[in-house]
């Protein structure tokens, strides 16, 4: 289990192993990663099985790979919306949540069995990848909140705990439970809790109560 908060890099100037993390993919769409044996990502890529072994120890190895990328086409529109200038930080939090759940409705549309590369609790490998992406996420937000807070826009005393906070509040907008409403309804959702979160309930100088 990989103890790191960053994603192997792998070797993405090797042609061959683009070549079966491709063919991987596809066929994880359509049958699903249980389905979907070496032999056959073999055939689909062109190539025999061990020439997938001398890229992958093990099928596994394959799917944690396809996670992390998946993972970090999530984590990359966070950070474009997050790092959007001339925006105020409350702004930039709103469009990095959209921008997340939008990510993660994209990656369903690829394929029925699509989704299983973010979310798979029968898989170690992806839970591996997924529990490295939640770091990550977590330190995106972070990073957001101390900024925010930093342009005296937000007030925060600890950055790192109030993205966990924050992120465990939008829990349903994350794989699995977003998966089968309607993309509208899902990012009207996200907008309006996020407008609750950021701007409270509380006025900024509560009446007391006689």
């Amino acid at each position: 289990m990989a103890q790191s908060g960053t994603y192997p890099a792998g070797d993405l100037g090797n042609p061959r192993r683009a070549q079966i993390l491709d063919a991987a993919e596809r066929l994880l769409h359509h049958y699903g990663h249980a389905k979907t044996t070496v032999a056959e990502i073999a055939r689909e890529a062109g190539i025999s099985v061990g020439s997938v072994y001398l890229e992958f120890e093990a099928k596994d190895a394959i799917w944690v790979e396809l996670s992390h990328r998946r993972h970090e086409a999530v984590l990359g529109a966070m950070r474009g919306a997050a790092n959007a200038p001339k925006k105020l930080y409350a702004h930039r939090l709103q469009a990095a949540l959209v921008a997340r759940t939008r990510a993660f409705l994209a990656l369903a549309e690829r394929g029925a069995h699509a989704a299983e590369l973010v979310h798979c609790h029968a898989c170690p490998a992806i839970r591996e990848a997924k529990e490295i992406y939640h770091r990550r996420e977590r330190e995106i937000i972070a990073e957001l909140l101390q900024a925010g807070e930093d342009a005296g826009e937000f007030v925060i005393k600890d950055a790192s705990a109030t993205a966990a906070t924050l992120l465990q509040a939008f829990v349903a907008f994350v794989p699995p439970l977003l998966f089968g409403r309607a993309p509208d309804e899902l990012e009207r959702e996200v907008t309006a809790l996020h407008q609750l979160l950021v701007h409270g309930l509380c006025r900024a100088e509560p009446r007391s109560r006689s």
